[in-house]
């Protein structure tokens, strides 16, 4: 059975695209607001989804060059607006990437589309944008309203090969892959007969709204990221948060947005840069930002040969500073248990307990939120709880997600 889905009813607008470089000057905080007339409501550019992106590489999931085809990547937008915007990002890429014919459309089921509902996408007025590398590009916005919670498909024509691709390996989302040639006007799903679970150049997607709330942006790793639900299940904790936001009165919702990254650092690159370096470009920089929330450093603990918790300390404190002096709000979330993972030791278990001991009583961020109290085993303190372990010590299962999610106040989030 389909899920029904509101149709989207919506005319392109013309304005100049913003173009962003490797720290993408995007429109965040206060720089976002539109000026009013005395008396009318602000409006504001807000992001509604992001992912985090990094340079993908040939693997069993991606065992072909990009290109000469058209991808069809599903999002799940969190909160709803006007003016719908896209960007497409080439920002580790080492050669420029044309995308013609890109169009936003509904998802009705798999890579058909809701009839009617597809609309091409224009930078800078045209139907196609070359974006050099290191750069990305955002679109010009859709008119009309879109409603929030709904999948927003993207379909973008890559006319020519691309073998260095800027995407987001673990999606848990998945992306349909078209016979040769240009479909993404189409709106059923014959031409899409191939798939995949990464999303390929689009990292963000942002609403003009009214109100001041803006959006939380949960800065992470595969715990942010998602590592344990189903493919298309949007069963992160972050996708559990904003349907929590769903209760509230609408002016007062956020856009949340996940820059997770599987295997990501605080301090070293690997799995993706580090958190530190990519803090402006990732958090700093999306549309909106009101709010961050860190939950990262159990990777640089499990397969770290640090001896204190000092490093990650003073990566927070660097955090915390640079979203301060951007006036924004930043919360800590303290580190999950991973007693029974292969990499555990007595020694660095004793590092996470530091760490968690710092966020909880240094009143350095502005508030804390106590993840690893709410998932771990009262009886056993260094384990996740059997209801929240997803089997191998570390991450969580859908329950232990979903708890992540309502530890948080949202009133902690305005």
């Amino acid at each position: 059975m389909r899920r029904p889905v509101h149709r989207l009813a919506m005319a392109a607008a013309v304005m100049t695209a913003v173009t962003v470089g490797v720290l993408p000057a995007s429109p965040a905080g206060a720089e976002s607001r539109q000026q009013s007339p005395a008396g009318a409501e602000s409006r504001q550019l807000v992001g509604t989804w992001s992912t985090a992106s990094d340079r993908l590489t040939p693997t069993d999931r991606l065992a072909v060059t990009i290109g000469g085809q058209t991808v069809r990547m599903v999002a799940r937008i969190s909160i709803g607006g006007s003016g719908l915007r896209v960007r497409l990002s080439n920002v580790f890429g080492r050669k420029p990437v044309t995308f013609k014919n890109v169009h936003l459309g509904l998802q009705a089921y798999g890579a058909e589309l809701v009839t009617k509902s597809n609309r091409p996408l224009t930078f800078e007025r045209r139907k196609w944008i070359t974006v050099q590398p290191g750069q990305a590009v955002w679109s010009d916005p859709l008119e009309e309203k879109v409603s929030g919670r709904q999948d927003v498909v993207v379909s973008a024509y890559i006319p020519t090969a691309v073998e260095e691709v800027t995407g987001h390996d673990r999606a848990y989302a998945t992306t349909y892959l078209s016979t040769p040639g240009d479909h993404a006007a189409d709106e059923t799903a014959e031409s899409f007969t191939g798939t995949s679970t990464q999303w390929y150049f689009l990292d963000r997607v942002a609403v003009t709204t009214g109100g001041d709330a803006g959006s939380v942006v949960a800065l992470g790793d595969s715990i942010t990221d998602g590592t344990g639900q189903g493919s298309d299940a949007n069963r992160r904790w972050t996708d559990y948060l904003y349907q929590r936001f769903g209760r509230v009165p609408a002016a007062k919702r956020m856009g949340v947005l996940n820059v997770g990254i599987a295997g990501n650092r605080v301090l070293q690159p690997g799995v993706g840069p580090s958190a530190l370096s990519r803090f402006k470009r990732d958090v700093l920089s999306q549309p909106g930002v009101r709010t961050i929330v860190v939950l990262e450093g159990i990777n640089d603990i499990s397969r770290g040969e640090y001896t204190s918790a000092k490093p990650l300390i003073d990566a927070y404190k660097k955090m915390i500073k640079l979203a301060h002096a951007k006036k924004l709000r930043i919360l800590g979330g303290t580190l999950t248990p991973f007693y029974g993972y292969s990499t555990w030791t007595e020694e660095r278990e004793e590092i996470r307990q530091q760490v968690n001991v710092w966020i909880r009583t240094n009143k350095a961020f502005d508030a804390v939120i106590d993840f690893d109290k709410a998932v771990r085993d009262p009886g056993f303190p260094a384990q996740l709880a059997a209801p929240y372990d997803h089997g191998d010590h570390i991450h969580l299962s859908d329950a232990g997600r979903r708890r992540l999610a309502y530890t948080v106040r949202l009133s902690q989030l305005v």
